[in-house]
């Protein structure tokens, strides 16, 4: 069908046989064609040996350049929170998740790419929505947490604000990337509806939005590698779900040449991975090598014509610089809408300003708050003296007045820790403590629960902040302190944003978008393994991830394992080899769906800080719930657009204004199938004054009840009732209402 079009569509430029070097593609993109149309004319005029070089990198982060043809370079660029090392320093995703704050995401993604546009970069490597299985995980921080919902909302909020002005968003990791440690090869190997209702539905909900790229993970899945994994990449991403885009691999994630060029990858990145190199390909011998090879350049021509790349990058639409300032401003407003306040034991926060009163500071997050983590994400913070952490006291220079006293403190200076108002203790790992390739552990190190033990016997009003990237545990100290704030990775702004929530000039709004469990077998892989001790199901809480090198796991490995491993031993003559991947390992998904508050829902067990959860300076009341519609089973499966509408009233019934997020969960009344019991399926969060009511509502269409049946291999809807929680956390959810789908 492309060589049609182009030959047809060739009448257009007929007279170009002596194709000028400079303006062909302005030629191209001169006329009133289609996007697919101008595609299939730039491709009807590359060599075969254009497109195999068009198709893999050039250098470390460019690709696409065909002098002849005037095909301008694309540069790619790292960004999950920020432009790689010289944008603004954004709070991590994860803060920014906590901020349930869809409009904010799209700020945010527009403000990235309005920044990398800037720097000349056109594909953004972001969002990421890998699922947080485990918080061992050293990437976490990078992801939108453990609810597919959640995740999905998120990003394609991000995506909506990022693919603008000629700029493509490229989600990751395709798919199940839930750990580094020695990511090239353990396969994350998962029963299909698990897969269907867990780790995929946020690369389904970005492709039905619009997302201009997916890139692959290192992790093989089910036993295939990523790049290589045809099920995933052409089965289901471009043929099940339409996608338009293009597929690239990470950065050396590509195992041999055969069988990521069959499986549909289309772009091999960076240049120096090698698979997709000119000889290589040239020595291919497989099954319509032209017919995939075209699919691959046509993708990425398309995409970059329909976003509109090769206009700005031919200053056709060429945009104002970056407005820095402003980016500023809306980094510090991320991290203020991201800190999570979890504990307030007493009303001691917030502070009151200009009170008489001494404030310590101490721990060595404290003098080194990280604002941004190693690795694709590091985002230099712009701000004097330091790279990449911050000294917190900075923030609060502000608050400093002659009664207000803020300092930073030695855990043994005693004499001032026993006089101080209140002691402000940072928990955190050094700046290599974890990112990518660098997983941690779930335990805060020992120095810090001795360090918080010993502030409790000397000050009765100790505060924990967490700079930790993700959840750490917290049942062997959480009794001895009066607060705690998850702040997470948050920025450049992250010191002044704590101290407006510590002081009370913003009204804490973050909640969790992960849980926060008392045990270690509290999580659901952990019990999957003690259930399945003859597998390989998680990590043993006793591995010392943060004891690694950084870059490394272990003696002689790089990038989270060896990649070598995986790699054909027949590259010479281009055979894709299963036996070549007899060294992989079996990371088994044991416990399935049920991750996170969907477990600790099936063994009736609370969470420390459950998902959802957070606490504001002032009180919200939700009542008075109103559903609405009449929708039947057959119609959803028809795919007819109706939903039910449901609908409560939010007061805030204290003293300050303040932003509740108000979480609609569908519960299965008789389930025909095994179900979990309940299921994050809408939420909006509202900003109301002292005394204000507003009314939320949410329409809940056919993906608020479907399951994936894989006996059919097809999403069903089951007829029969639901019931809607509402409420402001996955553990308090006092309204509800029912909805009845008739057959």
């Amino acid at each position: 069908m492309v060589v049609f079009i182009a030959l047809f569509l060739s009448l257009f430029l007929s007279c170009q046989s002596g194709v000028n070097d400079v303006s062909f593609l302005q030629k191209v993109l001169d006329q009133n064609l289609t996007a697919d149309e101008k595609a299939a004319l730039i491709l009807e005029e590359m060599t075969t040996e254009e497109k195999m070089m068009f198709i893999r990198g050039e250098g470390w982060k460019n690709h696409g350049t065909v002098e002849r043809l005037g095909l301008p370079t694309v540069s790619v660029e790292d960004s999950s929170s920020g432009i790689f090392l010289k944008g603004t320093s954004f709070p991590a995703p994860l803060v920014a998740a906590c901020s349930w704050n869809r409009s904010l995401l799209t700020e945010m993604g527009a403000a990235i790419a309005e920044e990398g546009r800037a720097y000349g970069k056109s594909v953004i490597l972001a969002p990421g929505v890998n699922i947080y299985r485990m918080p061992t995980c050293g990437r976490n921080f990078e992801y939108f947490g453990e609810d597919p919902y959640l995740a999905s909302e998120m990003a394609v909020a991000y995506i909506g604000g990022m693919q603008q002005n000629g700029t493509v968003a490229v989600i990751k990791h395709l798919a199940a990337n839930n750990q580094d440690y020695d990511r090239h090869t353990i396969s994350s190997d998962i029963d299909e509806r698990t897969l269907r209702e867990i780790y995929l539905p946020a690369f389904e909900k970005a492709v039905k939005a619009g997302v201009g790229a997916v890139m692959t993970g290192y992790n093989p899945v089910n036993g295939f590698p990523m790049a290589e994994n045809k099920r995933l990449i052409t089965d289901i991403l471009k043929e099940e779900w339409g996608f338009r885009g293009f597929v690239m691999s990470d950065f050396y994630s590509v195992y041999s040449t055969e069988g990521s060029f069959v499986a549909g990858l289309d772009l091999e990145m960076p240049e120096k991975s090698g698979f997709y190199s000119l000889s290589r390909l040239k020595s291919l011998k497989v099954e319509n090598k032209e017919t995939l090879l075209d699919d691959k350049v046509f993708r990425i021509l398309r995409t970059y014509i329909s976003f509109g790349v090769y206009d700005y990058l031919l200053n056709r639409n060429a945009g104002v610089p970056a407005d820095f300032e402003k980016n500023n401003l809306l980094a510090r407003r991320i991290a203020e809408e991201g800190i999570v306040l979890l504990k307030n034991e007493d009303s001691l926060l917030p502070f009151t300003p200009d009170k008489k009163q001494t404030i310590l500071i101490t721990g060595y997050n404290g003098y080194h708050l990280n604002t941004t983590a190693v690795g694709a994400c590091t985002v230099f913070n712009g701000r004097p003296g330091r790279l990449m952490t911050l000294n917190l006291a900075n923030g609060f220079k502000s608050y400093q007045t002659k009664n207000t006293k803020i300092r930073m403190a030695g855990v043994s200076d005693i004499a001032s820790i026993r006089k101080a108002d209140a002691v402000i203790y940072v928990a955190g790992l050094w700046i290599f403590g974890e990112g990518e390739v660098n997983d941690r552990s779930w335990d805060l190190k020992e120095k810090q629960i001795k360090d918080i033990k010993k502030l409790k016997e000397l000050n009765p009003n100790v505060i924990v902040v967490s700079n930790y990237g993700s959840g750490i545990e917290t049942e062997i100290w959480i009794d001895d302190v009066k607060c705690f704030l998850h702040v997470g990775i948050a920025g450049k702004w992250a010191d002044v944003a704590l101290a407006r929530i510590l002081f009370g000039d913003v009204n804490p709004s973050g909640k969790l978008p992960y849980t926060m469990v008392k045990y270690w077998e509290d999580f659901a892989p952990v019990a999957a393994q003690n259930a399945h001790p003859d597998q390989f199901v998680v990590m043993p809480r006793e591995t010392r991830y943060n004891e690694f090198p950084m870059m490394g796991v272990g003696p002689g490995k790089g990038y989270g394992g060896d990649p070598r491993i995986l790699k054909s031993r027949n590259t010479d003559i281009f055979e894709y080899s299963p036996e070549a991947y007899d060294k992989m390992k079996h990371m088994e998904y044991a416990e399935g769906r049920y991750l996170g508050y969907r477990f600790l829902d099936k063994v009736n067990r609370r969470a420390q800080f459950p998902f959802g959860f957070g606490l504001s300076y002032t009180q919200f009341q939700i009542s008075d719930c109103h559903v609405s519609g009449n929708v039947s089973a057959s119609a959803f499966g028809k795919g007819k657009n109706e939903s039910f509408t449901v609908s409560v009233s939010v007061t805030n019934s204290g003293s300050r204004a303040g932003a509740e997020i108000v979480q609609f969960y569908v519960h299965a009344l008789n389930p025909k199938a095994d179900r979990v019991y309940k299921e994050l399926k809408g939420f909006e969060k509202v900003f109301l004054q002292p005394g204000e009511t507003k009314r939320v509502s949410v329409c809940l269409g056919e993906e608020a009840f479907r399951r994936y049946d894989p006996n059919v291999k097809k999403w069903v809807v089951d007829a029969g009732e639901y019931l809607v929680m509402i409420g402001n956390s996955a553990e308090n959810l006092p309204v509800s209402g029912k909805v009845t789908i008739g057959l």
